[in-house]
């Protein structure tokens, strides 16, 4: 009769079937280790090298972007002091300045020289150092000399010089004319 009471309840409620619902269960295994082997040649690829593990071909990479070396240039723009053909005494200071454009795709840093390269140096030392200027921009080359003592006409053509001794650019040329020896005191 209890049956029979449990069943007309659930006739007369529209008992639905009820499935139990249980927690998630997660299952966890222990990860296989693998054992890396160097050998003393570089192995084939497709051979195996430990049971279960094969060597796969791989592509190789592209060549990584090389830079492009930069160019030494410079051009002439306009002599700054002491143009061509200027009268100067015998034994005068001269502060010779030079307007040039830094022309090529290289900075010109500390490494950078102008150099002596023909005619009289006029007391001054062979070797300079380059002002520096980022490519494209103008920049003053200065160098102090000293006229000769002896009338007559002296010319000099200096040279710019890159980091490896490369000469480049236009030549720098100064010209003067020496009328007179300058007086001392």
């Amino acid at each position: 009769m209890r049956h029979t009471l449990i069943f007309l309840g659930c006739l007369l409620a529209s008992c639905a079937t009820v499935t139990p619902t249980l927690p998630p269960v997660t299952v966890t295994r222990p990860l296989p280790t693998a054992t890396l082997t160097v050998a003393a040649s570089p192995p084939t690829p497709g051979r195996t090298v430990e049971p279960g593990f094969t060597l796969i071909p791989t592509t190789p990479l592209p060549p990584t972007a090389t830079s492009v070396p930069c160019t030494s240039d410079a051009k002439f723009l306009r002599d700054v002091t002491v143009p061509d053909f200027s009268s100067i005494n015998g034994g005068a200071i001269m502060d010779k300045r030079w307007a040039v454009r830094n022309s090529g795709t290289c900075d010109w840093g500390r490494e950078y020289r102008v150099v002596f390269a023909e005619g009289s140096s006029m007391g001054a030392a062979n070797e300079q150092a380059l002002y520096p200027a980022k490519a494209g921009s103008e920049a003053i080359i200065q160098i102090s000399m000293t006229a000769p003592i002896a009338p007559g006409d002296y010319n000099g053509k200096w040279q710019l010089r890159d980091p490896k001794g490369k000469a480049f650019g236009e030549v720098l040329f100064i010209k003067i004319k020496v009328v007179a020896a300058t007086a001392t005191p």
